[in-house]
């Protein structure tokens, strides 16, 4: 008898442990997802192309409605709350606008917002480089040291390669 309430207890222990990982497993996979349509939205912008940073954008407002913040720790929810409206507002103003001018002065608001809520959120399974273009002091972030400013034209080929990483967010380490 003892045996099996032993057994049943360390069975309740291991399951709460799996849900507990497969939570945060889906938290994970949903701000990755997050970041790779920014991602798109930054690559639409280098390569002058309003209308899909347009649609980049529109997708990324529907995946940030997909996070599930019942998987949240307290910190995480804090955080996420604290930026999901600024972040939500910048890539509205994205998805609403086809001029580039208008849609990267936006993009620099949704890049700072993005980046205070990654460090924050402490989730990310890779590497976040936070990179600034000093002639219009604007930041962009990048999966990637690789430099390609999203703040300038294509056709400027020198003003595309123009910026420096200034902060390196490491992965998150696994729990």
């Amino acid at each position: 008898m003892k045996l099996l309430r032993t057994l049943l207890f360390l069975t309740l222990i291991l399951t709460g442990i799996n849900t507990v990982n497969a939570q945060q497993r889906g938290l994970n996979f949903a701000v990755t997802t997050v970041f790779k349509d920014y991602l798109e939205i930054k690559n639409a912008l280098v390569v002058n192309n309003a209308g899909l940073a347009q649609n980049k954008a529109g997708k990324l407002i529907w995946d940030l409605n997909t996070v599930p913040t019942k998987d949240m720790s307290n910190e995480q929810h804090s955080a996420w709350f604290a930026y999901l409206s600024r972040i939500q507002s910048t890539c509205r103003e994205i998805s609403e606008s086809n001029s580039l001018s208008y849609q990267r002065k936006y993009f620099s608001a949704l890049s700072n917002a993005l980046y205070a809520a990654l460090k924050i959120f402490k989730l990310n399974s890779f590497k976040v480089y936070k990179q600034y273009c000093a002639s219009n002091g604007s930041y962009w972030l990048n999966d990637s040291p690789v430099i390609k400013n999203p703040y300038y034209d294509i056709t400027e080929k020198q003003g595309i390669k123009e910026g420096t990483t200034r902060e390196v967010l490491p992965p998150a380490s696994k729990k």
